[in-house]
């Protein structure tokens, strides 16, 4: 697949793949049994950091957790621009969701579309609140994608905030 994924998540693999989990976690709470085309109420549930370092955000919108469902299938199978139609499709739905645009940014920074990573991960960050496992991750995706650009004042100032949402 990507080489160049996994030299990304060296150090931070664990965290990722936790991450993961909770987020498939979280796709499985749609028990309710509602019309796609309905539209449902927006609420916003806080996002929580859990004690194993990962980071869950919650949603009451049915279909955005189906979509996120979805998207994170078409990525395991390597369908990169799947997964992010399905994400843009999401995000339509529920645009200041911070957890859906991380993702995105993540999809882009695998696909090397580094100034769209960056430019999702900053929006998510605009959208995380006091969420600072996902503002840390969303760091580490900008330094990255600031890193795969060559900008290297860019970087050093990417790895001061990384360092500084590192530690909870």
């Amino acid at each position: 697949m990507n080489i160049y994924r996994n030299t990304f998540l060296g150090s931070t693999q664990k965290t990722l793949a936790t991450l993961i989990i909770a987020l498939f976690v979280l796709s499985g709470c749609s028990l309710l049994n509602k019309p796609v085309l309905e539209q449902e109420p927006q609420v916003e549930l806080p996002s929580f950091s859990r004690p194993d370092g990962s980071v869950r955000g919650d949603t009451d919108f049915e279909r955005v957790a189906q979509l996120w469902a979805a998207a994170e299938e078409a990525r395991d199978q390597g369908q990169d621009s799947a997964a992010l139609e399905l994400l843009y499709d999401a995000l339509e739905m529920n645009p200041q969701n911070a957890l859906l645009w991380s993702r995105a940014a993540e999809i882009q920074l695998d696909t090397l579309e580094s100034a769209l990573a960056e430019s999702y991960a900053t929006k998510s960050n605009a959208f995380a609140g006091e969420n600072r496992p996902l503002i840390h991750r969303n760091w580490l995706i900008i330094e990255h994608a600031r890193d795969m650009r060559g900008d290297l004042l860019g970087v050093r100032s990417a790895h001061k905030k990384v360092q500084e949402f590192q530690y909870q």
